[in-house]
């Protein structure tokens, strides 16, 4: 899985703890499609700046940006 395949809609489970917490809290439906359909957009709307991914072999850092004074 890569970045850009992930915000492309690409279905991977790359975290089941997270996926469980976050369907919990009704923020994604358990398909795999809560980045791109939830979590980028909520990000954007909130801050008005992007979310900021980066991956390795071994894991995927999200830097979220502050929300504007």
């Amino acid at each position: 899985m890569t970045i850009t395949k992930m915000l492309a809609g690409q279905r991977s489970a790359r975290n089941p703890i997270l996926v469980e917490v976050l369907r919990d809290y009704g923020y994604v439906d358990a398909r795999g499609m809560g980045v791109r359909r939830k979590i980028v957009p909520l990000i954007r709307d909130y801050t008005g700046r992007e979310a900021v991914f980066a991956a390795s072999d071994d894991f995927l850092r999200t830097t979220l940006p502050a929300k504007p004074p």
